[in-house]
């Protein structure tokens, strides 16, 4: 995760979709989280990015960016984030989830549609009518995940302040940072400052 609210919305670490949308609040377990899906228009974009719709719905769905409906559509995806937070919180640290709200989106969700080829992948063939649209695809892939063994590899990011969940799909499951690039590199620089800073005290009260 970055402390740059764009660069942050672009990195997509978490080795599944649900995951991504989790991560979707930056620097969670800190005391000053960033929001980057702050509304409609920026979850519309934020599935562009991730390629959960094709550009086709998008476009058609960004008609709908204000009002009513959009707002009860954040409502949900706020919810169903939290929940997905709950879920990996409980799989990680051994225990049951509890799966009341996503077997009630599921009773809800429509059959996945067919799938279209963009960009050399393909997507899921939206018809860009229904504000709840971009949840769907976040929502299948949360059920696969805990239908899978990989939900016994959720991991969190160990960086302070961090909190963004990923698959870990490590051999021996060692993974501790969301990327090694950024919050490893960030936390190996923090640690060794404050080992040095440590030290120097140390020393200055022993003269």
């Amino acid at each position: 995760m970055s402390r740059d609210p764009v660069r942050a919305a672009t990195q997509f670490f978490g080795g599944r979709v649900c995951l991504d949308f989790a991560n979707t609040l930056d620097w969670r377990t800190s005391n000053d989280p960033q929001e980057l899906i702050p509304d409609y228009a920026a979850l519309l974009s934020w599935s562009e990015r991730r390629g959960t719709l094709p550009l086709a719905a998008t476009r058609k769905l960004k008609a709908h960016s204000a009002g009513s409906e959009a707002a009860a559509a954040m409502q949900k995806a706020y919810d169903l984030r939290r929940d997905i937070w709950t879920i990996s919180d409980a799989l990680r640290g051994g225990r049951g989830a509890d799966l009341r709200l996503v077997n009630q989106m599921l009773s809800a969700a429509p059959r996945q549609p067919d799938l279209v080829r963009q960009d050399r992948a393909y997507r899921h063939a939206f018809a860009g009518t229904d504000v709840s649209e971009p949840l769907w695809p976040v929502l299948w892939s949360l059920t696969a995940l805990l239908a899978s063994d990989d939900a016994r590899r959720i991991g969190c990011c160990e960086a302070d302040g961090c909190g963004w969940f990923f698959v870990d799909e490590s051999p021996n499951r060692t993974r501790r940072w969301c990327s090694s690039e950024v919050c490893g590199n960030r936390e190996r620089a923090r640690r060794a400052y404050a080992k040095r800073k440590g030290s120097a005290q140390v020393r200055a009260k022993m003269r």
